[in-house]
């Protein structure tokens, strides 16, 4: 277990300690930062609320990509060791409908699978390869403040009923989607469209060796997820973007309460005895709100940077790599003794140059279909895909690895993707659009009257809600071209 204050500080100035760095938050990011510099031989001091081992409500799912840069990491060892369920497909239901299970294409430099590992877990691993490269935590700290002067950064912190401060050349915020670091900055982000909501629960009991990902219409574009961690126990949750849920009154624990139905079913199917522990809720900071993430002698990273997938709500490799492209913002940082903004810039235009072009793309589509006036058409989209996946084992792979973070997402509009969505013979559409041979002109009149109700519907709600109609359209173009720039000049900046 660990616990309490490691090392000894490296630096006295005046008997006043001063680190190098001062990281908050000991999750993924923060000690991956941590291991970074302090292998280089920066002092590095990280700052934890809670004490190891401790759990953070998290999906849980450590992709391939994740598990290469954990292995960078020197963690991997300990991973293997513990015999985690590698999961290597993913099945897709809509509403009830199974629709496919896809495997995960296997890339030369990435392991063929990924594993749910919990974050009482994965968190500590990561914490103790910190340790071992001479960092040095306090736990039990809660940040209550954190003020830039012209040659330190002073954070202000409770250790237990202590009030202490720590000084050092750089502060980081990697303390999550709540950042207290980025709240003192100025750089809180609170924009509802980019802020997924998530409940998960632990289902003990469910022996999977796949992945289940399920979408329903009433919920949409929120969707629910089953990872297995072992042989018995699988992370279960939902998730949503917060606009839904405070625009259109999508009740996210009503979700979770369908979503554990449909795992509790899916158990009975399996002669499965299971147990659902209670479920807790998070907020997650996506990349659409990912903007300015520096000043004076500071970084944000991770979830407080808002780097996570709007699609997938993937962030643990985002966590691993904002830590990388961190340190070396900081080296140079050092190398130059220049601690300014500008100097801290860098951080961003190595982010960019990384991610821009990908999770650009996500964003878009996420902000898209935020549009619940035209979840019909979204669901149906949906459907056509995994229905074309389910006949065409390489538009799966693609469509697989997009989903797993494997695939550049850009792929998704590859004229390749685009015609084999839509270029189909009458015998798929006819299934598509649910239409039987033997009632042919009786579906046909059924779905056109469905169609043109849906039709009205929609010109109505564009009337009663015309200024967000009109704010979404600005939007979606404005984000098409900025993606489209993005792909023409790859690693160009582009101001959020």
């Amino acid at each position: 277990m660990l616990s309490g204050y490691y090392g000894y500080p490296r630096r006295q100035e005046n008997t006043v300690t001063v680190f190098d760095v001062t990281i908050v938050g000991a999750g993924p990011a923060g000690s991956a930062l941590a291991a970074h510099l302090a292998r280089d031989g920066y002092a590095v001091l990280l700052l934890e609320r809670e004490r190891f081992p401790r759990d953070k409500v998290c999906g849980d799912l450590v992709s391939a990509k994740a598990l290469k840069l954990l292995a960078d990491l020197g963690c991997y060892g300990e991973i293997k060791r513990r015999g985690y369920v590698p999961i290597q497909e993913s099945a897709v239901y809509l509403d009830d409908e199974f629709l496919i299970k896809a495997p995960i294409p296997r890339i030369a430099e990435y392991p063929p699978f990924g594993h749910a590992i919990p974050r009482l877990e994965l968190d500590e691993l990561i914490l103790s390869a910190a340790l071992a490269g001479g960092a040095q935590v306090i736990e039990a700290c809660t940040v209550l403040d954190c003020q830039v002067g012209p040659t330190h950064v002073v954070v202000d912190a409770a250790v237990g009923h202590e009030r202490r401060r720590f000084r050092s050349r750089i502060v980081v915020g990697a303390d999550g989607a709540s950042s207290t670091i980025a709240r003192c900055a100025g750089l809180d982000m609170r924009d509802p469209r980019y802020v997924q909501l998530a409940i998960r629960a632990y289902c003990r009991g469910m022996p999977l060796e796949h992945a289940v990902l399920v979408f329903a219409e009433d919920f949409f574009p929120g969707y629910g997820w089953i990872f297995p961690v072992n042989d018995s126990v699988a992370n279960i949750g939902v998730g949503m973007v917060k606009e839904s849920v405070q625009k259109d009154g999508i009740r996210l624990k009503r979700f979770y309460s369908q979503f554990a139905a449909f795992v509790r079913n899916m158990a009975l199917e399996m002669n499965a005895e299971i147990e659902l522990t209670r479920p807790m809720g998070w907020p997650i900071k996506t990349y659409g709100g990912a903007n300015r993430n520096y000043f004076e002698r500071g970084l944000l990273i991770g979830d407080a940077g808002c780097f996570v997938d709007p699609i997938s709500g993937e962030g643990i490799p985002f966590a691993l790599e904002t830590a990388g492209m961190a340190a070396a913002t900081i080296r140079e940082a050092f190398a130059k003794n220049d601690f300014g903004v500008a100097a801290m810039s860098q951080f961003e235009r190595r982010w960019r140059s990384v991610y821009d072009a990908d999770l650009g793309v996500s964003d878009l589509v996420v902000s898209a279909i935020r549009n619940r006036h035209l979840v019909k058409f979204w669901i149906h989209g949906l459907r056509v895909m995994g229905l074309t996946a389910a006949q065409d084992r390489k538009y799966a792979l693609k469509v697989g690895g997009i989903l797993a973070g494997l695939v550049p997402n850009r792929e998704g509009f590859s004229p390749e993707i685009v015609l084999k969505s839509v270029m189909h013979g009458p015998a798929f559409w006819m299934r598509a659009l649910d239409l039987t041979p033997d009632n042919l002109a009786g579906d046909v009149v059924r779905k056109g009257t469905e169609l043109l109700k849906w039709q009205t519907q929609l010109a109505s709600a564009m009337m009663t809600d015309f200024d967000w109609f009109s704010d979404w359209a600005l939007e979606i173009g404005s984000k098409q071209i900025r993606v489209l720039n993005t792909l023409i000049s790859p690693g160009k900046r582009h101001s959020a």
